[in-house]
């Protein structure tokens, strides 16, 4: 394999905060290779993973936090999967801002100020929804002056 790395170029890698095989913009470069990388999806910077550590750094003790570990990074990736096939073709810039006062139904494409975008997947009840956001899915409040501003599932 002939990769041509450069700094400021592109390289494939497992990023350490995503949890994804993702797109990677190389910041510092060690004998002709990536070393340190700045994720193009979330913005985190990080060593250089061609691909994902997981077995190598298992120890005995721990290979049964491994498996809920490795259960846990499949969810990630299909709570992603989900979300990004749920936004295609919709037009995000004209998302709803998020607000507690907010009244929101199905489908309904929402910009909360510390999750990003979301859609909302359904209305549990007159005061509380439940959104799909890159990082997984909240449950928010609607139709409130004041209170818990989220919980998680």
């Amino acid at each position: 394999m002939g990769n041509n790395y450069t700094v400021g170029g592109y390289a494939e890698g497992w990023c350490t905060k995503c949890r994804l095989q993702l797109g990677h913009t190389i910041i510092a470069m060690v004998d002709n290779a990536p070393a340190k990388v700045k994720c193009n999806t979330c913005n985190s910077q990080h060593n250089f993973h061609a691909k994902e550590s997981g077995k190598s750094r298992t120890s005995p003790k721990t290979s049964s936090k491994s498996a809920s570990s490795s259960k846990k990074i499949k969810t990630q990736e299909a709570n992603y999967n989900d979300y990004t096939s749920r936004l295609a073709g919709h037009d995000l810039s004209t998302a709803q801002k998020y607000s507690l006062g907010g009244n929101f139904k199905k489908d309904e494409i929402i910009d909360h100020f510390k999750f990003g975008v979301g859609i909302v997947l359904s209305v549990i009840q007159s005061n509380k929804v439940e959104i799909l956001f890159k990082d997984g899915l909240k449950i928010l409040v609607q139709n409130s002056a004041g209170g818990v501003v989220y919980a998680n599932q």
